[in-house]
């Protein structure tokens, strides 16, 4: 016999916002399926390629499992959701990492730096660990609510999440101001003087790509540490699709810029050549 699970607004809320978030992340794919065509599946195998696969592909899996989790409104005895938990909490984990992996493989090609190619990842490493050792670390009570009422959650099957997620989105935080921070020094020690389309492309894409995800962690820390332990899902897809979605439209914007700019060298090497350019007169 199956015992129908604990219900209340909170709960309703973050079913409702992961659900929707998840037709975001479908829409978004189809109106840019042409820009990927075009700009990705005819080039060649590279790690950009590989991890922009991730970042692209793996939020499907990962909230899809969240999605499933959603609509699930009964328990059966003896059933444990724990394994399918992790399962979707790695999947989640792994998107998000891709993408900012991409974002460090933009880093690194506007410098050029073995020193940034080494520190990045070793920084991203560090930032995850610690958020891991002190999500277990008891810091922050891993409760579901803070007002004292025993919510059912037979088998860990309820639609909920725990307070300790707070760290993740803290790290998070960091990081991305840590790279933002890098970005500007880039732009105005490097690129002071000479900033081409595909550069103010590169840099604005970028620097709203990290204003994003920073206002989004801010949240996500505010909803976590003072909502009530039923809304504090609301915001574990959405962090994964803003990733997914704005990770995948800079490297199109770039690949079209990339494309622009070389075929306007192009095109001025033909003048050149046929003796055809003329220079205005001030």
């Amino acid at each position: 016999m199956s015992i129908a699970l604990y219900v209340d607004a909170g709960i309703q809320a973050s079913k409702y916002c992961n659900v929707g978030t998840f037709a975001v992340l479908i829409f978004d794919y189809f109106i840019t399926l042409d820009a990927e065509s075009q700009w990705v599946w005819h080039r060649k195998w590279t790690l950009v390629r590989f991890i922009f696969t991730v970042s692209r592909y793996m939020p499907f899996f990962g909230i899809g499992l969240t999605f499933v989790a959603a609509f699930r409104t009964q328990y059966y005895p003896g059933e444990s959701c724990v394994s399918y938990g992790r399962a979707s909490t790695v999947l989640h984990i792994v998107s998000i990492l891709a993408a900012e992996g991409l974002l460090m493989t933009r880093i690194y090609a506007s410098w050029r730096s073995k020193r940034i190619l080494i520190s990045l990842p070793v920084f991203c490493g560090i930032c995850a660990v610690t958020s891991y050792i002190l999500s277990d670390s008891g810091l922050v009570p891993n409760s579901t609510d803070s007002s004292g009422v025993d919510i059912p959650n037979p088998g860990d099957c309820l639609f909920l999440g725990g307070r300790s997620g707070v760290f993740s989105y803290a790290a998070l935080l960091l990081f991305e101001l840590v790279l933002s921070c890098l970005m500007l020094f880039i732009r105005f020690r490097r690129y002071k003087h000479t900033v081409g389309l595909l550069q103010r492309t590169f840099f604005h894409d970028t620097m709203k790509y990290m204003i994003c995800i920073m206002i989004m962690s801010s949240f996500s820390i505010l909803l976590t540490m003072f909502a009530p332990g039923t809304w504090v899902p609301i915001t574990n897809s959405p962090q994964v699709v803003i990733h997914s979605v704005l990770a995948s439209r800079i490297l199109f914007n770039l690949r079209e810029r990339e494309e622009h700019s070389r075929m306007q060298v192009d095109i001025s090497e033909i003048l050149v050549s046929s003796g055809t350019i003329r220079f205005a007169v001030p």
